[in-house]
């Protein structure tokens, strides 16, 4: 089996995205973060979509 200890040490070292100030911790519900979470995947499944298409 492998052992993934090793990656579980470096990521228990890596700083928070808050933190860093990558993002910043809000109270309530974050409509954009969401609208563009969505819209990144849709744009992902949809160039998966059509690069599956036969000619």
């Amino acid at each position: 089996m492998i052992d993934l200890t090793h990656l579980l040490d470096f990521a228990t070292q890596l700083p928070h995205p808050s933190d860093i100030g990558l993002i910043k911790p809000s109270g309530g519900f974050n409509l954009g973060a969401a609208l563009a979470g969505l819209g990144a995947f849709f744009g992902a499944s949809q160039f998966f979509f059509y690069a599956n298409l036969k000619d």
